[in-house]
């Protein structure tokens, strides 16, 4: 190749988009990885290395400098994390397509970058916060979505498992709660042991879904009016509620150890990669009834312990009670939002006309409902 020479490619060489797509179908759609994460290499893929798509990958491999500038550029344009995620993404797709194309640089071009520094998020709440945060939940006027974040704090469950949760992932009577497609495909798939407190939220939302979702409520713990019929966006305006999401799992997770609890069982309740040679010798299954069942009383129970001495009557009897009209009357709320909105609506009792309510409270899944309708 001559100096200032544009490198050359050979003919039917594998492209970027060629070597996503097979990525996706045959290591990560085969292994059973989770629909979100599949959706995260997707928008690295097709949207920030869009341009290179039909572009050969060999090219990278060869001039890793672009690789370097594309990370330099995403940093300033999206941030440091989205910018090192991206190049996890092409990394693995680079190193996957590598063992079927002899003609792909044996170096790594993501090799070349320098990463940024990315420090892990301390957003998590102590026994000592639990008490405000659950006034803020209160007063949260769509109810279940009251009870999602509620059970997020009480399971440290992922936000994406918990909003997929159906109807026939819950045995009550076993008092387990099956998480069938968590962050690592299938193979993952475990199941959380309910405290009681966590029973009662279930019931709740279970109550509620009925009530205002019936159709959706027959498949999903958390329904809405949403294209996949369950809750779709769980974020909060933060002056409403300060901590949700992974804010909740951070918590659990400290609470975990205000309690007591172990850090063994504390990576068997949140379904971590258990650390050491020995780990390979235990079997979860055989904890859940008993042992693990009582570590998640002792995380519960800190929580309503320490909240307990700051909240008012009609807060406790929410957490305390499964009925719907006691401490938290959701009919009568959403009658009243909709006859702020609509002074001509009459009183609602269920069904439909509660569903319509509730979509004057809180519109989020209601609008991603049109659009899935649409579509």
């Amino acid at each position: 190749m001559k100096p200032g020479e544009a490198p050359r490619t050979n003919a039917g060489a594998i492209t970027l988009r060629q070597a996503w797509e097979r990525y996706r179908d045959a290591h990560m759609i085969r292994k059973g990885r989770n629909a979100s994460t599949i959706a995260s290499y997707r928008d690295h893929i097709e949207r920030l290395f869009k341009d290179w798509l039909d572009k050969p990958l060999s090219r990278l491999g060869r001039q890793p400098d672009l690789v370097v500038e594309r990370h330099d550029k995403i940093t300033q344009k999206n941030g440091p994390y989205i910018a090192n995620s991206s190049m996890r993404s092409l990394r693995a797709i680079y190193n996957h397509a590598r063992r079927s194309n002899p003609d792909l640089s044996p170096i790594n071009p993501v090799t070349a970058i320098d990463w940024n520094q990315e420090k892990r998020r301390n957003s998590g709440m102590g026994s000592e916060d639990i008490g405000g945060w659950l006034k803020e939940l209160y007063t949260l006027q769509n109810p279940l979505r009251r009870e999602y974040h509620l059970l997020t704090l009480l399971g440290g469950s992922r936000p994406a498992a918990l909003k997929n949760v159906r109807i026939e992932d819950i045995d009550l009577r076993k008092r387990l709660l099956r998480i069938p497609k968590p962050k690592g495909g299938e193979k993952r798939a475990f199941d959380i042991p309910l405290s009681r407190a966590m029973i009662r939220c279930i019931l709740r939302a279970i109550r509620l879904g009925r009530t205002f979702f019936p159709d959706q409520a027959e498949f999903w713990l958390f329904p809405a009016d949403s294209a996949a019929g369950h809750l779709a966006e769980h974020r909060e305006e933060r002056d409403a509620l300060s901590k949700w999401g992974n804010d909740l799992r951070q918590s659990y997770r400290t609470l975990s150890q205000a309690a007591g609890v172990s850090e063994l069982d504390v990576h068997l309740l949140m379904n971590h990669s258990l650390p050491g040679v020995n780990a390979g010798y235990i079997t979860r299954d055989k904890l859940l009834r008993d042992h693990l069942r009582t570590q998640q009383e002792r995380i519960s129970a800190i929580v309503f312990e320490k909240a307990g001495k700051t909240l008012d009557d009609s807060l406790l009897l929410w957490l305390t009670t499964t009925k719907l009209d006691a401490g938290v009357e959701p009919i009568r709320v959403l009658n009243q939002a909709a006859q702020l909105a609509q002074p001509q609506v009459r009183t609602i009792q269920s069904g439909a006309r509660a569903r319509a309510a509730l979509c004057l409270v809180d519109r989020r899944d209601c609008r991603e409902g049109r659009r899935g309708a649409a579509g």
